[in-house]
């Protein structure tokens, strides 16, 4: 099964009723569960983060479209989104 799979057909097959319950929040789901609704992908994001930590969970306001984004190179260990590293240097190549 792909992932996120589950939580796209949830939202998929409960769109309407999850409309009606939360309106144009967005909403954060794991599995076949609401697990917050928010006003801002800001506050979705730090929610996911705190409730969820590294888990996927599917992030999205029913009302929208589904767009599909994957980072496999994030995904895999790759890539290390982390936000504590600073990007040091001038921007200039000094050719050493």
């Amino acid at each position: 099964m792909a992932v996120l799979e589950t939580e796209r057909k949830y939202l998929d097959s409960h769109r309407d009723e999850l409309l009606k319950l939360y309106g144009g929040k967005i909403l954060i789901i794991s599995g076949e569960q609401v697990t917050g609704a928010f006003d801002t992908m800001e506050e979705a994001l730090q929610g996911a983060t705190t409730k969820h930590g590294l888990d996927n969970v599917l992030i999205r306001r029913p009302s929208e479209a589904q767009i599909e984004f994957s980072a496999p190179a994030l995904t895999l260990g790759i890539l290390n989104a982390d936000s504590t590293c600073t990007v040091g240097g001038t921007g200039t190549d000094t050719g050493r």
